[in-house]
Parts: structure tokens; sequence; C-alpha cells
């Protein structure tokens, strides 16, 4: 495979990755162009980076202050200058599988499908990745720069979008590598569901006691048992049980801002 040689602009967006940032940066060598957004790193990511730009790395290692994952992945893709575009995390690295797969796709110049799906394989800590049996998440990541739009109002699990055709790359996958304690993991998921408690209120959405009550019970069996991490023993408990605690915090969170904006309105209303 010719480096550096595939009309594709991956797009990166860190911050203090620099225990995860070369091995990003290796696994996308086959790319035209590599567009890294860095919104203040002080931990080495910096030179990281600058030492694969001295290697011939054809990065573009942008500043801009953290607006959000949504606009910040925006800016990147604004940035960027190949037809295609492969939106990669920094603790991901495609396998030697999956690069095969996007240069098959991007150099062809026959496909009319504007975007891809790719499987990502999640790493459990004290156990490695997930069994090869788990059904892995597909997410979208790999697109025509022209076609993708951004919903800049999402917080939170945001995504590209095109209008066109969409499909799966079925070899290969990204290896999501970060191996994070349960407290991390607790941390990130009280971060991530009031993002996402923030972008339903501004959409209007009401609490539900059905979905307090079910939806973190279907979203556990979803995980544990749809996809099989039950095969990763008690490790892959762990992980659906974190998936549980999400969704149940996410309600509970939305259930309490309700209560507090009625507490608020009913106090504007006492001092009148």
């Amino acid at each position: 495979m010719s480096q550096f040689n595939t009309p594709v602009s991956a797009l990166i967006i860190c911050r203090n990755e620099v225990d995860m940032i070369a091995d990003c940066l290796e696994s996308v060598d086959f790319c035209a162009e590599i567009v890294v957004v860095d919104s203040g790193s002080t931990d080495g990511t910096l030179e990281c980076i600058q030492q694969f730009i001295t290697r011939g790395y054809p990065i573009r290692l942008l500043h801009n202050d953290w607006p959000g994952f949504a606009r910040q992945r925006l800016f990147a893709l604004e940035r960027a200058s190949q037809p295609w575009c492969l939106c990669i995390e920094a603790d991901e690295r495609a396998d030697a599988e999956l690069k095969q797969s996007i240069v098959e796709i991007t150099q062809s110049g026959k496909t009319d499908i504007d975007g891809w799906y790719v499987r990502r394989r999640d790493y459990l800590k004290g156990y490695g990745y997930a069994h090869r049996w788990v059904a892995h998440n597909r997410i979208f990541r790999l697109f025509r720069r022209d076609r993708a739009t951004m919903d800049v109002a999402q917080r939170v699990h945001e995504s590209f979008k095109v209008p066109g055709k969409t499909a799966i790359i079925e070899k290969g996958m990204l290896l999501h590598r970060r191996a994070t304690s349960l407290t991390d993991e607790l941390k990130r998921t009280n971060s991530y569901s009031s993002l996402k408690v923030e972008a339903q209120v501004e959409q209007g959405a009401k609490p539900s006691m059905s979905r307090l009550m079910f939806s973190p019970w279907i979203n556990f069996l979803k995980f544990y048992v749809g996809k099989r991490y039950f095969l990763c023993g008690r490790h892959g408990y762990v992980h659906s049980a974190m998936v549980f605690l999400y969704s149940y915090v996410t309600e509970a969170k939305l259930f309490e801002e309700r209560d507090e904006r009625r507490a608020d309105q009913a106090n504007l209303k006492s001092r009148k």
C-alpha cells in the first residue's frame, strides 16, 4: 500500500492525547491528508505530532479553542481538501484490513455510495479487545467531503451525515484502544449524560417514567445479550452495566432538570 496516496483526509480532533495519538497517526498513513485540530494540549501531544510532520506525514496541525464536539468536527471538515474524509478519534486506529478496504473504495471511482459505516472493536480493561463474536458497533466514519453535514446542536454522540446512499465496510475494523478505569468511566458517564440532557431540553424533550424504568434494562440486555458481551465474562457484564447506568442517569437528570425549572418558575411567581 502506497503511503499518503489515497484521496482521503483523515479528521482528528484531540487534546492531551500523547499516549494515543502516535498509533492513530501511523494507522492513517495511507491518507493523502491528515487534519489534526488540537484544542490546547499541554502533555506533549503537539510535540509528538510535530515528530510525524518531520517524518513527512501530510499533517495540517491546527488549533481551535474547544467549541463542543460537533462544531470542532465541523471545523476539521471545513479545512479538509480531499474528496473523501475519514473521521477517526485519537484513541482509535484502523487495522490493516480496514486500510485496504478504504483504499479500494476511494480509489475505484465507481461507487455511487456517499458514506460508509465501519465496525469498531472496543477494548475492555482487564480483558483486551472484545471477543471476536461480539456484535461490534457500526459507526458512520467514511464519507464524501462535499456531501457531508453535521448537526451542530448535537452535544454528544454526534455524527456526520450524507443525503445519499450508505453501506457498511465488511472487512476491517477500527480498534478503540483506551483502557480507562471504572472511575474514569463513571466521570465520563456523568459528563456525557449531562451534555445529552442539555441537548434534549433544547429540543423540547420531556422526562418519562416508563423510559426511566425500562430503558436502562433494555439497553443493558441489548449489549449483554443482543451484542453478545456475555462472551467477555465479567468484563462484558461491567461494560453492559455502564450502558445501563448511562441510560438511567440520563433519564433521571431529565426529571431533575424539569423539577429545578418548575421550582425556579414557582420562585419567580412568589416574588411578584
